[in-house]
């Protein structure tokens, strides 16, 4: 399975990232009114279209931030800073949107939740694919190695940041 995946092209995994998102921002807001409703909610109103319209809000949003630029197999910390502030972004604009359209049923609480819930989803779901594509090759073996860096000083850090790096 993920030797696939590795083979797909990469526009192919790019938007696969992409519309995987686009339906889990939908399903984190409906998660999202549920939860702090206490039942399972499905609006019936014009909030189904400021709802399906959040994927709309959030991709250029994540482009901007290179969410879809970054290789999973390679992402880090630096990369999951840009997941926080992207995913801040797109839950500052979404409940703009959500008030200056005026409409009626979008409690405010939705908005901390909504973004709690794609914090974790989205920036979970990035390291478990780097978790599951980071030692395998294009050949679907692992290429992991174990090194160990023995002694102090400036010398010792680079060949250590290095080897995180490649």
């Amino acid at each position: 399975m993920t030797y696939r995946i590795i083979k797909l092209s990469r526009i192919n995994k790019q938007l696969i990232m992409l519309l995987i998102d686009s339906v889990l921002l939908v399903s984190i807001l409906l998660a999202s009114f549920s939860i702090r409703l206490g039942y399972w909610y499905f609006p019936q109103s014009d909030l189904i279209w400021v709802i399906l319209g959040a994927p709309i809000i959030a991709i250029p949003i994540f482009m901007r931030f290179g969410l879809y630029r970054a290789v999973i197999r390679y992402i880090g910390f630096k990369a999951l800073w840009a997941v926080v502030q992207a995913v801040s972004l797109y839950a500052l604009a979404w409940g703009a949107v959500g008030f200056m359209l005026a409409v009626e049923g979008i409690p405010r609480s939705v908005i901390l939740i909504n973004w709690i819930l794609v914090i974790l989803v989205i920036g979970g779901l990035r390291i478990a694919a780097r978790w599951m594509l980071s030692d395998v090759d294009g050949a679907g073996k692992s290429t992991k190695c174990n090194v160990a860096v023995y002694g102090a000083g400036d010398a010792g850090r680079q060949l250590l940041n290095a080897l995180q790096q490649s």
